[in-house]
């Protein structure tokens, strides 16, 4: 094994990069024309030369031109990848061996039923099944595989069991563009009940099981309406209970901890509004619980006759309160958990004789049981420098175990049986890997990068291959990043990953400001009028590799998604050196024009992410650090762009217009590919092996620029 990893470790040293010309046998990039649209904002005159690109019958897609450069483009990156067609097999190979294609996952009890999910070896979908007692028979109640025959694009949106357990509400989406539609599904006759239900977001059913609440989606994909079905009865005849008129806010609705109680939450980023209903009232009265106020965030659950609530009233990091349900008014709360500067509460799980509550300190997740008469029952620790963990399910029965989720970069995912009163945790399943992994040949670990104010430290999660690190800045590296919306990054086990691994990369993970990494005032840091600052965040965190030795200035991949995109694009406009490459995957990248058109789908509740340009100050702002609106006659890295024709969330334009004015703008001759799936959404393509491939196929651009296929 050491004497392989000493020849593998030469040939990584000696092999060249692709000569990409050749690979792209001289065919010419497809090169978009230019035809200039005026507008004036805030007296200043915007010129957009590919406005034409956005298709005005949006969301249908039929104007003949846009297709035509869409399928051009499709195929100019096609030549690419032709000719590496027995590469991306091989790597496909190596990400599917990794993978046990028959598995089961760990049943969980719900109700009267034990409840878990089944893949087999040639299936693109989980089987989900549920038995009686642990060592009874499963019973399939929903077979994916099945249910996505004849549809190119298959999602599953909801699948939701009714108290007695024979009524099964499931929602599906056969477009790409999150339009699901429900039905509902008789378990013990396998029979689909007359109702059909379009533009469904959750359902929940009643106590009763005479009915379920959903959310209904507008035409512009906003979840405004709360609705009641009664079974057998037409959609246009369900009871409309609530209606949200600020279009900056949406709904979402939930059942507490011990089924009592229905809760309806009306959010935007930076409010919270938390209402309930009975779940045995058949006339589906609304209570209020906490009214909306700007700045206050919170949430509730129920157990035993109070309500438990997380709120930030006292501080950005949030509390922990209780209140009787009886008089639920603030100046009952008993404070369970205070707020904190150094920790932030995440989560809060019930339990029958017990309550979980999950935190984070300096990024790493802390679990902690305590009684309902707040007698500590123990926390729980773990071995790695960095890591993810979390409570799994909540039982809500008088078990004495709770089950944990573990997982760091060298670690793969292990669910462990928690004793309660024993303090034992066991681990039950592990992800198994049948190619084979020795966990002992990479090492992962937390370093800090220096951010350009000289006051904060960025985390950075690492993990590389012992034996093929130089620690002399010659490894290649990878580095992803998102930075948005409060939503951190956990450093987590992939397989995916090994293939980088074992062909001497170093794997990163940069825990950028923008996410809530390091508590909620790390997201609040990066927002509004401060939002460069996850852009420079994440260009620090590159030149501190650069200076620990982890690599060198350009030898690093760049990879993001949606509004990590958004943040290739900036590092790139920005600091172009220090890249080799970069993939975008659905990239927010035309953020002010986007910003400044509150006719789709998603702009108006966005201004509390990144502020309304009709302001003139955030009008300057995001005109700043928009990809799209700052490129720059200057030459970039090898780009890869992909993008979904249905996507409502960032739509085809986005990318596409960016990419045409890359090609017209940039001084290099360096390759730029992109792809659009002409059949799938913001979600990319579903079914796990054409997942895969499409895996491979970014692996297989990123090894054939780095010359490690």
């Amino acid at each position: 094994m050491i004497l392989a990893s000493i020849i593998f470790s030469c040939y990584v040293s000696l092999v060249q990069p692709f000569d990409l010309d050749t690979l792209m046998n001289k065919s010419t990039p497809p090169i978009a024309k230019k035809i200039p649209y005026e507008r004036v904002i805030h007296g200043e005159k915007i010129v957009d030369e590919y406005h034409w690109m956005r298709d005005p019958n949006w969301p249908k897609v039929s104007n003949k031109e846009i297709l035509s450069h869409l399928k051009a483009e499709n195929k100019y990156a096609e030549n690419f990848f032709r000719p590496l067609k027995k590469e991306t097999d091989k790597i496909y190979d190596e990400i599917v061996g990794r993978i046990k294609l028959d598995d089961q996952s760990i049943p969980t009890k719900l109700r009267t039923y034990y409840y878990s999910t089944i893949t087999k070896k040639k299936s693109n979908y989980p089987i989900t099944v549920r038995r009686k007692t642990l060592t009874s028979k499963d019973e399939v109640i929903f077979d994916g595989n099945k249910e996505a025959k004849g549809h190119k694009y298959f999602s599953v949106g909801a699948l939701a069991i009714g108290p007695k357990g024979d009524l099964m509400a499931y929602s599906i989406d056969t477009k790409g563009d999150e339009r699901y539609t429900a039905r509902i599904r008789a378990l013990s006759s396998k029979k689909e009940l007359p109702d059909v239900l379009a533009n469904v977001s959750s359902i929940i059913w009643d106590e009763l099981e005479q009915g379920f609440y959903y959310t209904k989606m507008d035409d512009k994909w906003r979840a405004t309406e709360l609705y009641y079905h009664k079974l057998g009865a037409k959609q246009k005849e369900d009871k409309l209970l609530y209606k949200e008129k600020d279009p900056t806010f949406r709904i979402g609705v939930g059942k507490t901890s011990d089924y009592k109680y229905i809760i309806i939450g009306t959010s935007s980023s930076t409010s919270d509004e938390v209402q309930f209903i009975d779940s045995k009232d058949s006339k589906h009265k609304l209570h209020m619980l906490i009214p909306r106020k700007e700045d206050h965030l919170c949430s509730a659950d129920h157990i035993h006759d109070h309500f438990y609530i997380q709120t930030n009233d006292k501080g950005k990091n949030f509390r922990l309160v209780r209140v009787k349900d009886s008089d639920p008014v603030p100046n009952k709360y008993e404070q369970l958990v205070a707020h904190s500067d150094e920790i932030y509460l995440t989560d809060v799980d019930l339990y029958d004789n017990f309550f979980v509550v999950e935190t984070r300190e300096q990024g790493l997740p802390k679990i902690q049981l305590l009684k309902y008469d707040m007698k500590k029952h123990g926390s729980i620790s773990f071995p790695d420098q960095t890591y993810t963990a979390s409570a799994m399910y909540s039982c809500h029965n008088d078990d004495d175990t709770i089950l944990i989720g573990y997982s760091s970069p060298v670690s793969p995912s292990t669910v462990f049986r928690y004793t309660v009163h024993t303090r034992e945790m066991i681990p039950i399943k592990t992800q198994e890997i049948p190619s084979g992994y020795d966990k002992d040949e990479y090492h992962c670990e937390r370093v800090f990068a220096k951010s350009r104010d000289g006051k904060t430290k960025i985390p950075i999660s690492l993990v590389y291959k012992k034996s093929l690190f130089k620690a002399d800045g010659s490894n290649p590296l990878f580095l992803y990043g998102y930075g948005s919306y409060g939503i951190s990054i956990s450093p987590s086990f992939s397989v995916s990953a090994l293939s980088f691994l074992d062909r001497g990369f170093v794997y990163a993970t940069a825990h950028i400001r923008g996410g809530d990494d390091l508590g909620f005032k790390w997201y609040e840091d990066a927002k509004f009028l401060n939002k460069k600052r996850t852009f420079n965040d994440f260009i620090d965190c590159a030149k501190s590799l650069i200076e620990k030795k982890y690599t060198k200035r350009g030898n690093i991949v760049i990879s993001g998604g949606s509004a990590g995109g958004l943040l290739i694009g900036n590092a790139i406009n920005e600091a172009p050196e220090l890249f080799k490459a970069a993939v975008a995957n659905v990239p927010f990248v035309d953020v002010l024009n986007t910003m400044l058109d509150d006719s789709l789908p998603l702009t108006p509740g966005e201004f509390k992410e990144w502020g309304n340009p009709k302001d003139k100050k955030f009008f300057d702002y995001i005109k700043s650090y928009s990809p799209y609106d700052n490129v720059k006659a200057q030459k970039y890295p090898i780009l890869y762009v992909l993008a979904g024709l249905n996507d409502p969330r960032v739509t085809y334009w986005e990318p596409m217009k960016w990419v045409a004015k890359l090609r017209d703008t940039k001084l290099d001759k360096n390759v730029l590919l992109f792809e659009t799936d002409m059949k799938s959404g913001h979600k990319g393509k579903t079914g796990r092996f054409p997942r895969i491939k499409e895996a491979a196929r970014e692996y297989t651009f990123i090894f054939s620029v780095f010359g490690t296929l």
